[in-house]
């Protein structure tokens, strides 16, 4: 039995998602705690593709899948559907209505996004 909330489409809640991400990671840019960071995002994942899949309760059973890559040191989407390189980023659906929901917690602090998954793809580029 599907869910309620795989029935709904995640397409709006993790654009919405990207966008709060990508406004947040702007305004904090050039600020001495995220500076470094983001520096290191836009060299090491300039044109890079990563591959999402979104779950509603677990991760090993995901029902829509998304591509992304940083381009113009911004977030964007690349496709919708499996077509993707491996896995990156497994996010749930409560946690992409979270961000929708709160994103002015989001965007005040860039911190409190789940990035391990994106600090796991970067020191596999740098190994």
């Amino acid at each position: 039995m599907t869910s309620k909330r795989e029935s709904h489409d995640s397409y709006d809640m993790f654009m919405g998602a990207l966008d709060v991400l990508n406004q947040s990671l702007e305004n904090f840019r050039d600020k001495p705690v995220l500076k470094e960071i983001l520096s290191l995002i836009d060299d090491q994942s300039a044109g890079r593709k990563f591959g999402v899949a979104i779950y509603a309760e677990d991760p090993e059973k995901p029902f829509d899948y998304y591509t992304i890559r940083l381009h113009n040191k911004r977030f964007e989407i690349v496709s919708r559907g499996k077509d993707a390189p491996d896995i990156d980023w497994k996010v749930s659906t409560d946690y992409l209505e979270d961000i929708n929901s709160n994103s002015g917690d989001y965007i005040k602090n860039p911190l409190k996004f789940d990035l391990d998954w994106l600090k796991h793809r970067l020191s596999d580029a740098a190994a």
